[in-house]
């Protein structure tokens, strides 16, 4: 059995961080180091935790070298545009991190992190690189992906999904949030959808987006739809708000974030030649027959592939994930290199909103 890693949460009095603070305190394989924050919630939170915290990563590392402190891997949850050069911190220190999505807010600094990955296994470090894209963790996807692979569906033609739900003012006091290049769903939020299809219906290859209308004075967008066209010929829609009162989101429909209620919707349509899933509902629409029907038979439904959702969290699998990568006992569910695929398909997104035409997706060799 592995043994107990040592972890520390970068960012820990965050909104994320604290989420990921309580997963590694439940989570037997894992134990809370310290954290790193340099705000006077972090203080009060390392102290009600009865943790030691470093304000800054290079305090920490220097800690570690000296011997003072005890640090196998580092959950980075800090602002997008800090992720990579945190990451790289790691790295080089043979520090295992678990860097949140999105791995960079560019596709170059993605690169570089990869990079840096590579030169740390080359010199036979065991630290390795893994992105926070949990809902490849998640029951609902996890059982999609099973039943997509297995052909029950058959040949999968397209998916209509749907991200939408209503954040608060005092959400965005948060400066950072509002910025372009930083915050905005499509960095935020769009990008966990993206590696979600991504993940159960491989790559996308092109996309066009139009930008709907704003009901807030800030410059990052707001709401917008788009369509997709991927790698295996299929096709998709995908309608993004963070300015919508709506169930139809991942959060509310699958009950996974504990902060918001949960409603069941489903937010995701697959449409196949052999049946139709709606995800997470996990209700598979069929004929009566596998082999004949159409539009004019009756159609059956069936929800057995309910019964491959369990109730672990995602952010339980995620970190039982990083501490065997952590030990070489195998590869990340989701590498560094898989994080960058779904960036650089939010970049096409990014560029085809601004332009109005249609963006083929960067494909760099990584």
């Amino acid at each position: 059995m592995t043994s107990p890693i040592n972890v520390t949460v970068v960012g820990g009095a965050g909104l994320i961080g604290r989420r990921h603070v309580q997963h590694v305190l439940d989570e037997p394989s894992t134990i809370l180091a310290c954290l790193v924050d340099p705000t006077p919630a972090g203080i009060d939170f390392a102290a009600s935790l009865n943790v030691p915290i470093y304000s800054d990563l290079p305090s920490l590392l220097t800690a570690r070298s000296n011997g003072e402190i005890k640090v196998d891997a580092a959950i980075i949850a800090t602002p997008n545009t800090t992720h990579v050069p945190l990451g790289i911190l790691c790295i080089d220190a043979d520090v295992s991190a678990l860097v949140e999505k999105p791995v960079s807010v560019d596709g170059a600094s993605a690169i570089s992190l990869i990079q840096a990955a590579e030169r740390a296994k080359a010199r036979g470090s065991t630290a390795r690189i893994l992105v926070g894209h949990h809902r490849r963790h998640n029951p609902y996807i996890r059982a999609t992906k099973k039943a997509v692979d297995s052909g029950v569906l058959g040949k999968v033609l397209a998916i209509q999904g749907t991200w939408a739900l209503l954040k608060d003012p005092e959400y965005f006091n948060v400066t950072w949030r509002t910025v372009v290049g930083a915050g905005g769903p499509i960095l935020i939020n769009m990008i966990h959808e993206i590696d979600n299809i991504r993940y159960i219906f491989g790559d996308i290859t092109s996309v066009f987006v139009e930008r709907g209308a704003q009901t807030r004075s800030h410059a990052v967008e707001e709401t917008f739809a788009m369509t997709l066209r991927f790698e295996s010929g299929m096709v998709g829609t995908f309608v993004c708000s963070d300015a919508a009162a709506s169930p139809y989101n991942w959060e509310s429909a699958s009950g996974e974030n504990p902060l918001i209620p949960k409603t069941g919707q489903a937010v995701y349509t697959i449409l196949g030649t052999r049946g139709s899933l709606s995800v997470p509902e996990m209700r598979r629409w069929h004929y009566d027959s596998q082999s004949t029907g159409s539009w004019m038979s009756v159609m059956e439904y069936d929800d057995s592939l309910k019964a491959e959702v369990d109730d672990i969290p995602p952010f339980t699998h995620q970190l039982i994930d990083l501490v065997a990568v952590h030990a070489g006992e195998k590869e990340p569910v989701c590498s560094a290199e898989e994080g960058a695929k779904s960036l650089f398909v939010v970049e096409a997104i990014t560029k085809s909103m601004q332009t109005r035409q249609l963006v083929e997706v960067e494909r760099p060799a990584l």
